[in-house]
């Protein structure tokens, strides 16, 4: 047999082989959806209990998507409006977030221009009823379905206002809500800006230069700090159309590598960069993952600005929605990304898992090296790696229980409905005297004092009196040393706990956009960041070439 004809035999046996291989998964697909179908005719002729078949199918297609990886994900018909919030950042509503706090639903922030602001209803007024139904045994899924629906569509609120008692009802229409990527942009000093990104839909990009055009029609942007902290992603090509900012065209930014040819992608700049010698500081945490990665791990690895923080999530993969019959839809994972240097920054391996069905995680140690444009080391550690890493700012230890949480959000509910609307946001500093009045609410709340174990304490009392020993004096000598202890901690912290209560006040009256005009100045790792751009010569000697 000649060399041609061996060829022709291998091509033959391989291309069989597939062939034998595809045809027997595409019967076991057709033998497992069979299955499926006859267990749920079965049920339905003999279950005892009527049973909903949408609930049980979306149930069973979770569990089944459970096993492949957290981002592929399935949506009815009815949650279509997820789907296109997600891409879009458009959905039809109120314009508030709510939260669930015991079996009660209050209202934590609301959108300026909205409906729930147009209709008086603000953060920390409680909601009674939705269209005449009450919430009671209500979950937070069918207080968010009941609050969406079409633009234009009514909607009738029964509730009632922070501070009062008796209840109110109002009527009007939902619209359409447009969430902004783009948070909050200033000037920070003199030469360096400031942008607050979010997420990444589709206008991601146009915020981002419009923000940017607009600081430079004061002066020239020659320093830019730009936040990805806590953005957990979005649309792929937004990441790219950022970058192109900052780098002119065919630069490579991001390549994708899936199952089939048409995954495989090069994602390169397209135009003349607007802003190219602008110098860049990217902040990024754990919780900045997917298009924000790309971003910082492609500055990273052309040399374009310097990442600085803690290790980003680690979320190297990508999602494509696709329709499914009777207008649901399926976001699947299609592909891996790939940034410049090669690295893909994908932290979990979701098709191998441990004994206990966990994904594994590569751990550090095992990390691949891989160079930067300039030549520097680089890993592909499940994440990025900043060039500098910073310590999360600090925390209190004092609050970490949500009951803490609640303490702040009822704090600045009392202090809003006591202060009319006279602070500049940058400039509102929280007064001795109200500090003391927020120390005083911690003291006497019932919910932490539980959570203490102070309760246990009295139980004790109780106890001892059941068997006739009085313990009351060493127990409230115990309580009272602790409480001692406690408001020492608090004031210990005060600094810390300062901004965070500050900000939650300044929201009240300038919503998001004064929550973060607040806290920068407090933010160690901005002032970090800006610290480095006004250090020229150590900003570049971080992206220059490293002798290997």
């Amino acid at each position: 047999m000649n060399r041609r004809s061996n060829f022709i035999f291998i091509f033959f046996l391989f291309f069989f082989s597939q062939t034998h291989a595809q045809a027997d998964k595409d019967f076991e697909i057709s033998k497992n959806l069979d299955i499926y179908t006859s267990l749920i005719q079965q049920l339905n002729l003999h279950y005892v209990d009527e049973f909903n078949p949408g609930l049980i199918t979306k149930a069973s297609i979770d569990a089944m998507l459970k096993e492949l990886d957290p981002f592929t994900n399935y949506y009815s018909e009815a949650e279509i409006e997820d789907v296109r919030f997600l891409q879009t950042g458009k959905y039809g509503g109120i314009g508030a977030s709510v939260f669930k706090r015991g079996n009660q639903f209050f209202v934590g922030s609301v959108y300026p221009d909205y409906p729930f602001f147009k209709a008086g209803i603000e953060a920390g007024d409680q909601l009674l009823s939705i269209d005449n139904e009450s919430l009671d045994n209500k979950n937070m899924e069918d207080i968010s379905d009941k609050l969406r629906g079409a633009s234009g569509t009514p909607i009738t609120i029964s509730f009632i206002k922070f501070g009062q008692s008796i209840p109110q009802t109002v009527t009007f229409n939902r619209e359409q809500i447009e969430t902004k990527d783009v948070s909050y942009f200033a000037w920070i000093d003199e030469k360096t800006a400031y942008i607050k990104l979010e997420g990444f839909k589709e206008n991601a990009a146009a915020e981002v230069r419009s923000a940017l055009d607009s600081l430079n029609k004061t002066r020239k942007v020659e320093s830019l700090v730009l936040d990805l902290r806590n953005n957990g992603g979005g649309l792929l090509i937004q990441a790219v159309e950022i970058m192109n900012l900052f780098v002119d065209a065919n630069e490579l930014i991001v390549s994708t590598k899936g199952k089939t040819q048409a995954e495989n992608f090069q994602y390169r700049t397209q135009s003349r960069a607007l802003y190219p010698q602008t110098k860049i500081v990217v902040l990024v945490n754990s919780f900045s993952a997917s298009a924000s990665e790309i971003v910082a791990g492609s500055m990273q690895d052309i040399d374009r600005g310097v990442v600085m923080g803690q290790k980003s999530y680690g979320k190297g993969l990508v999602q494509k929605v696709f329709p499914l019959s009777y207008k649901a839809q399926a976001k699947i994972t299609v592909a891996k990304y790939y940034i410049p240097s090669g690295r893909c920054i994908q932290s979990m391996d979701f098709a191998h898992r441990d004994a206990n069905g966990k994904a594994i995680q590569l751990p550090d140690s095992l990390a691949s090296v891989f160079y930067t444009k300039n030549g520097r080391k680089v890993l592909d550690a499940g994440g990025i790696l900043p060039d500098l890493v910073l310590n999360p700012a600090d925390k209190s230890i004092v609050f970490t229980s949500q009951n803490s949480k609640y303490l702040i959000f009822d704090f600045a509910n009392q202090y809003v409905a006591n202060h009319p609307k006279d602070m500049v946001p940058e400039n509102f500093k929280l007064s001795d005297y109200d500090w003391d009045a927020f120390v005083k609410m911690i003291i006497e709340d019932t919910a932490l004092f539980q959570n203490l174990g102070l309760s246990k304490m009295e139980q004790l009392v109780a106890d001892g009196k059941k068997y006739q020993v009085d313990i009351a004096p060493e127990v409230q000598s115990m309580k009272q040393k602790f409480m001692n202890q406690w408001i020492q901690n608090i004031q210990s912290e005060r600094s810390v706990i300062i901004p965070f209560v500050e900000a939650e006040i300044v929201s009240r009256y300038y919503f998001e956009a004064g929550r973060i005009r607040s806290s920068i100045s407090s933010d160690s790792e901005i002032k970090a960041a800006s610290d480095l751009l006004n250090q020229s010569e150590k900003y570049h000697q971080i992206l220059e070439i490293k002798k290997m």
